[in-house]
């Protein structure tokens, strides 16, 4: 199976497909704490708030929740430019490896979970059908009760054709 194969699988099925897993992933991340004088203070650690597995294949699993940017700022001629915004991780895996990471776009104070486009526009942002199935099922799955189309209209996105990732 190929990346386009493998996320089409997961982006195309049903939320119910999934079990959620709250216990710890193990798939830590490790950032050295640096000091004024660029000596290392201590090692933070961090891990993805929680993971799913898919039901009828055990071998596919993700993984979601990691901070990247927790204070992400939007464009500014953006409907959502004045919401708080910040940035996690989504891993994609097979049998246990990473295969694809994906970075997640949530709005309105954590309300909503988004795509990045790859090109901001005034005029509107092509989000390929893929990455929009995929992203809406992980709203679905570990967002808050919102709905996802509407938040992804206001944010000026729209679905399009073409490859991802």
């Amino acid at each position: 199976m190929n990346l386009r194969d493998f996320i089409k699988t997961i982006a195309d099925s049903d939320v119910a497909e999934w079990e959620l897993i709250l216990q710890p992933t193990y798939r830590h991340r490790f950032t050295p704490v640096i000091g004024p004088e660029g000596e290392q203070l201590s090692l933070e650690t961090d891990q993805h708030r929680m993971s799913f597995t898919y039901r009828k294949d055990i071998r596919i699993s993700m993984a979601y929740g990691l901070i990247v940017k927790g204070n992400f700022v939007l464009p500014i001629s953006g409907p959502l430019a004045n919401e708080n915004a910040r940035t996690a991780i989504l891993d994609l895996f097979d049998a246990g490896r990473m295969v694809h990471r994906e970075t997640v776009l949530l709005v309105d104070r954590q309300r909503c979970l988004l795509p990045i486009p790859k090109i901001w526009s005034d005029a509107g942002c092509d989000i390929p059908i893929p990455q929009y199935n995929l992203i809406k099922l992980l709203h679905t799955l570990a967002g808050p009760p919102t709905d996802f189309d509407e938040y992804f209209e206001t944010a000026g996105m729209r679905k399009a054709g073409g490859d991802w990732p």
